[in-house]
C-alpha cells in the first residue's frame, strides 16, 4: 500500500507549487543548519500525529499502517531522528533535545496542535514531548515504550542482548557505544536479520503471528536498513541515550498521555510499561495479557489512534 498521493503534494520542502515530491523523502534544513528528514503517510489534509521510531530504526517503519492511516484520516509524520536514515547527526544531543526539531517540523507544516506516537525506542521522544511543548500537544501515545533504565525490575524478563545494551549503556557508556556498534554491524545491518534470532525463537504466539505478514516484515527490513544508510554512528549514540537519565523528569509531563503494551513483551518488557504507567501523572494504561512488542502496534493500531480522533471519548 501507498501513501495517498495527496501526501505528495508538498510544497513544505521548498520545491514549486504543485511540485509533486516523494513522501517518504523529504528533508528540510533546520534552524542550526543540520538536515531533518521524514516520511508522511495517511491523507495530507488529516489529523495529524507526529510517530517517532523505535530502534534501531527510521522514518520508513511505519508503512505498513498505511492503509489504517488513510482509513481513519489520519496524517502520520515520522521524522528520523539525528543520524538515522535522512537526518544529520547531532553530536552530543539528549531525548528532550529532539523536542526543539519537533516544533520546528511543526512550524514548517503550519501545524498548530499536534499528537505524537512514540513506539518503542520512539517512546522516551513522545514522552519528552508531552514534557516539553504540552500546550502544543492533544495526546501523548506511548506504545510498548522503553522506560528508564534505572526503574525497578527495568529489565526483568527482557532478552538478554537488550537487557546487556542496556546494562552497559547505564553503567559502562564507553564499551556499551563499542558493542553497540558492533551488533548494529553484524546484526541489523544484514536487513534480513532485522530480528535477531535469538530473539525471535522466543517470541510470543501473537508476535509470530504479526510477523508472519510479508507487509510488516518487509516495512521492517526497510526501515532498519535505511536506519543506517548513513553508518551506525547514530543509532549507536541513541542506544546509549536509554541507559542514561532522560534529561527530564515524568513528573514534568502535563500533555494527556495513553500507554499501551503487551504482558508478553520480551524486547520492552511490561515491567518499565508498568513503572511509565505509575509515574506519569494522569496516565491512561492498557495492558494486554496475550500481546507482545510487534503484535501491539500493528493489530491494534485502530485502539491506539483512538484518542486522538475527533469523535474520541473523554
Amino acid at each position: 500500500m501507498f501513501p495517498a498521493l495527496c501526501a505528495a503534494l508538498n510544497g513544505v520542502t521548498g520545491a514549486p507549487p504543485g511540485t509533486i515530491m516523494d513522501p517518504l523523502n523529504q528533508q528540510f534544513t533546520l534552524r542550526d543548519g543540520r538536515r531533518l528528514g521524514f516520511a508522511e503517510y495517511g491523507p495530507g489534509n488529516g489529523l495529524p500525529v507526529v510517530y517517532f521510531h523505535g530502534w534501531p530504526s527510521s522514518r520508513l517503519e511505519p508503512r505498513a499502517m498505511t492503509g489504517t492511516c488513510d482509513e481513519l484520516g489520519v496524517r502520520l509524520l515520522a521524522p528520523d531522528r539525528p543520524g538515522f536514515g535522512l537526518s544529520d547527526f547531532q553530536p552530543g544531543r539528549t531525548i528532550p533535545d529532539i523536542t526543539v526539531d519537533v516544533e520546528q517540523l511543526a512550524d514548517r507544516l503550519k501545524l498548530e496542535r499536534f499528537a505524537v506516537l512514540g513506539v518503542s525506542g520512539g517512546g522516551p521522544y513522545a514522552a519528552a514531548c508531552a514534557a516539553r511543548l504540552a500546550g502544543r500537544l492533544s495526546a501523548a501515545l506511548l506504545v510498548c515504550s522503553v522506560g528508564p533504565a534505572d526503574a525497578p525490575d527495568a529489565t526483568k524478563d527482557m532478552v538478554a542482548l537488550n537487557r546487556c545494551l542496556l546494562w552497559m549503556a547505564h553503567h559502562t557508556p564507553r564499551l556499551a557505544q563499542c558493542v553497540a556498534r558492533l551488533c548494529l554491524r553484524l546484526i541489523w545491518k544484514k536487513g534480513a536479520q532485522v530480528i535477531p534470532k535469538q530473539i525471535e525463537s522466543r517470541l510470543p504466539r501473537a508476535d509470530q503471528r504479526a510477523l508472519a505478514s510479508p507487509e510488516l516484515r518487509q516495512a521492517l527490513i526497510a526501515s532498519s536498513t535505511e536506519a543506517l544508510r548513513q553508518g551506525v554512528r547514530g543509532a549507536a549514540a541513541d542506544g546509549l541515550l536509554y541507559g542514561r537519565p532522560w534529561g527530564f523528569s515524568l513528573s514534568e509531563i502535563h500533555a494527556p498521555v495513553y500507554l499501551w503494551h503487551g504482558e508478553k513483551d520480551i524486547v520492552v518488557p511490561p515491567s518499565m510499561g508498568h513503572y511509565l504507567a505509575k509515574m506519569i501523572p494522569n496516565c491512561r494504561d492498557h495492558f494486554y495479557p496475550e500481546d507482545g512488542h510487534f503484535s501491539l502496534p500493528f493489530t491494534r493500531l485502530r485502539e491506539i489512534l483512538e484518542p486522538v480522533l475527533p469523535n474520541a471519548r473523554p
